[in-house]
């Protein structure tokens, strides 16, 4: 099974991917934990991590950066698609989703984008932590952080995609335990 946890920047999905893949093993589940992009896979992940995180403006088009996003999901897949052949269950943060609801936000087209992912693996189940960012959580080095409106209209694009593509969404602005709960819950419920 793979499971994907979608949201905003700083709402809250490293905290609850991290639970969830604990509470799997806990429940007996091999299960791995991954976070899109693989910053460390060559040659699309320090590409991408610069031009998030080196201090400068974008300097390439918003489908020529979402093609290295997409590009890196591919060259990773063969390993996704190894565990997932293991028995495995697999926990993502970020993936395609985010990759769309990114580009969109920032004047993509949205059935562009969709070709550029096309023939990725979907995921079997795709949780959408909805709410608002918790600004305390802020990477200050992080191009799309600082960027208050470009975070709302991106907020709001995952709500559309998450009514396009059939996500589940939890309410990710209470405590910790009970956004974890919510997403045990869903998670269980699917299978």
């Amino acid at each position: 099974m793979f499971i994907t946890i979608y949201g905003i920047n700083n709402i809250g999905k490293s905290t609850q991917v991290k639970l969830l893949v604990e509470r799997l093993r806990e429940a007996g589940h091999e299960t791995e934990y991954l976070k899109y992009p693989i910053y460390d896979l060559e040659p699309t992940g320090p590409r991408i991590d610069e031009v998030l995180r080196g201090g400068k403006s974008q300097d390439i088009g918003e489908e020529e950066l979402q093609g290295y996003y997409a590009q890196n999901r591919r060259d990773f897949e063969p390993t996704l698609k190894s565990w997932l052949s293991e028995g495995k269950k697999v926990v993502a943060e970020d993936y395609v989703g985010t990759g769309i609801a990114w580009g969109v936000s920032k004047g993509a087209d949205l059935e562009e984008l969709e070709k550029i992912n096309s023939g990725l693996l979907k995921e079997n189940l795709a949780i959408l932590l909805d709410g608002e960012s918790f600004s305390k959580d802020r990477e200050t080095q992080h191009i799309h952080e600082g960027n208050a409106d470009l975070m709302q209209k991106c907020k709001e694009v995952h709500l559309m995609l998450a009514e396009r593509y059939s996500w589940k969404i939890v309410n990710a602005n209470r405590s910790i335990d009970e956004v974890h709960e919510d997403v045990w819950k869903v998670v269980t419920s699917s299978w």
